[in-house]
């Protein structure tokens, strides 16, 4: 069975960016993970993407989700 989201994990080596100097905002994705981000979701928005899209979109927006809470708590 194919898994149904990709382990948000996967992308800690290579695909996040940390900057502590910007304290609304220190962890973020690479331009180039972003860029695939915006590629999926627009594919998902025509209905096109394929099962390991879904699970790679689904991942990413999971980190994303992720990223958003700790920034928040590290800002407040």
């Amino acid at each position: 069975m194919k898994e149904l989201m990709e382990q948000p994990s996967s992308w800690l080596p290579n695909g996040i960016k940390l900057n502590l100097a910007d304290q609304f905002r220190p962890f973020y994705f690479t331009e180039e993970l972003q860029v695939r981000l915006e590629e999926l979701l627009e594919k998902n928005k025509e209905l096109l993407l394929n099962s390991d899209e879904r699970a790679e979109l689904a991942g990413l927006l999971e980190l994303e989700k992720i990223f958003s809470f700790i920034n928040a708590k590290l800002a407040s």
